[in-house]
């Protein structure tokens, strides 16, 4: 009976010692998804942004400035890349889907211009740029609140500067 109680209590150390362990490897996972990452993205983190814009993958391109917001419960977040874009080329499925700068939609301008406006971005152009002759740009998708853009997903590429943007915010 000695063993078994010995055994048994071995067997309940490393469990507690496990159970202990587990918790901290996920809360560590779940604070790190919380917290913010400013200039941390690598190419590879950006490539769906290329898939996105129909932009093939397969070529030199370099993350100048990035960052990711944290996540709260209710979705909202800002997220921004900008990247530099040696050749800009698009998938003949995705062409209809990109247009020439300016926007003249005054419900897309004004979530350019909200995208545009965070003091967050360093990299990101000013709003007077980003809705300029000198930008391609595509809405992946734009949320609306009375009539106003509180989300969107937004690529653009400045064809003067060959830098691709991306930026996706919810309020």
């Amino acid at each position: 009976m000695k063993w078994v109680r010995l055994i048994l209590q071995i067997v309940g150390a490393l469990s507690l010692a496990l159970f202990v362990i587990a918790a901290v490897v996920i809360g560590w996972d779940a604070y790190t998804a919380m917290s913010e990452h400013i200039n941390k993205a690598t190419p590879r983190d950006a490539l769906f942004i290329l898939n996105w814009g129909g932009i093939p993958t397969n070529q030199n391109f370099k993350v100048i400035g990035s960052y990711q917001s944290r996540r709260s419960f209710t979705g909202d977040h800002f997220h921004y890349y900008c990247i530099e874009l040696p050749k800009f080329e698009v998938a003949d499925s995705e062409k209809n889907h990109w247009h020439d700068g300016p926007e003249e939609n005054p419900l897309l301008a004004a979530a350019l211009e909200t995208a545009a406006s965070s003091p967050l971005a360093p990299c990101f152009p000013p709003f007077e740029q980003v809705n300029s002759k000198a930008m391609k740009i595509k809405f992946e998708s734009v949320t609306l609140h009375d009539g106003f853009p509180e989300g969107a997903d937004i690529i653009l590429y400045d064809t003067e500067r060959r830098m691709l943007y991306y930026v996706s915010f919810m309020t």
